[in-house]
């Protein structure tokens, strides 16, 4: 039964490749910056959580052919809002340039995204990487918002607890949802939620966040560092990125180690220099935001484990999926909701 489920995946990686291979040699060249589209050739492909990201050669150019089959931010015109976002970002070198996108879905079940592919290692967790990643956050979050359409979070802690509310219902509804990390949860944002509204004032959509950063999605390129998977970006207050940054669960995504007290200080006083903004206000503002925004990233570990075994999982994301078990359980360990308990 084994042997027959993964002859039946490759069939089905067999045939989407053939139409991507078809899809891009219909494709008017002009579109990707090159003369004739051939040869073709599929690399690589990099799953995410929420995509089938192959890596296509066309000519001598490669590229990221993006298959999206669930769409993260939630909205229905997923792939029109990241190409969007995209382009107004080519100017700033700090995001893959965009090419193609198409959401008619006549040669796919899913829309696609066709973007530049770029060379390079991940950051780490390192001192020496730190203030790249602080550099190009600081940047990121200097843009001016108004000259591109965005989700706007208006009230962003109020938000931010909504947004974990969400997420705690939508794993209580769960077939293998555990009672005690449910009961542990309520018990956490009934303990929050008092200091939440005392300090909601502090916060106020003021800048572009990318709301995804953990490390694997810095890429250290010739041209310097780079942020990839614009899936979700936001008008925000500057305070989420830095927050997803620092939580521990977005970082055990990456690796099994967290940064360290010395680096999360180096990071944020790199921040605070570079942006120019308050110390004492902008990490009241961390400490009150980050246990939110850690435990969103818990609950969307549990909220995936919770699919794969209830075997809700999207079909094409099943083996991306199960090869990633042991990430998602090091995001999901109950243990963290503690930690976050104990250290409030």
């Amino acid at each position: 039964m084994v042997r027959v489920e993964k002859k039946a995946k490759r069939e089905a990686v067999s045939r989407l490749e053939k139409k991507i291979t078809q899809y891009l040699k219909n494709l008017p060249p002009a579109i990707l910056g090159i003369e004739r589209c051939s040869p073709i050739d599929i690399l690589d492909m990099t799953p995410g959580a929420y995509n089938l990201n192959y890596h296509v050669m066309v000519g001598d150019k490669k590229f990221i052919f993006r298959v999206n089959i669930q769409q993260q931010s939630g909205l229905t015109n997923q792939i029109d809002y990241e190409f969007g976002v995209l382009k107004y970002l080519e100017r700033y070198q700090i995001a893959p340039k965009v090419y193609h996108s198409d959401n008619t879905k006549s040669a796919f079940d899913f829309d696609i995204l066709i973007e530049e592919y770029l060379e390079g290692p991940w950051v780490t967790l390192q001192e020496q990487d730190l203030p790249a990643v602080a550099a190009l956050l600081v940047k990121l979050h200097s843009l001016d918002a108004s000259q591109v359409n965005l989700i706007t979070w208006s009230d962003p802690l109020m938000d931010t607890l909504v947004l974990v509310r969400m997420d705690l219902e939508e794993y209580r509804s769960k077939k293998s949802a555990d009672p005690g990390v449910v009961s542990k949860a309520e018990k956490l944002i009934t303990k929050l939620e008092p200091f939440l509204f005392e300090k909601r004032a502090l916060f106020t959509p003021d800048s572009i966040n990318h709301t995804d950063v953990a490390i694997d999605n810095f890429v250290k390129t010739s041209q310097g560092l780079k942020l990839i998977d614009w899936e979700k970006p936001r008008f925000d207050d500057c305070s989420y990125d830095v927050c997803c940054f620092l939580a521990e669960p977005a970082q055990l995504w990456c690796i099994p180690q967290v940064l360290s007290a010395e680096g999360r200080e180096k990071f944020l006083q790199e921040y605070i220099t570079l942006s120019g903004r308050d110390k004492d206000h902008f990490l009241e503002k961390v400490r009150v935001r980050q246990p939110l925004v850690s435990l969103h990233w818990i609950f969307w570990g549990m909220n995936r484990l919770c699919d794969l075994r209830d075997q809700k999982t999207a079909s094409e994301l099943q083996g991306v999926h199960s090869e990633r078990l042991e990430r998602w359980e090091r995001v999901a360990d109950p243990h963290l909701i503690k930690k976050i308990y104990e250290m409030i």
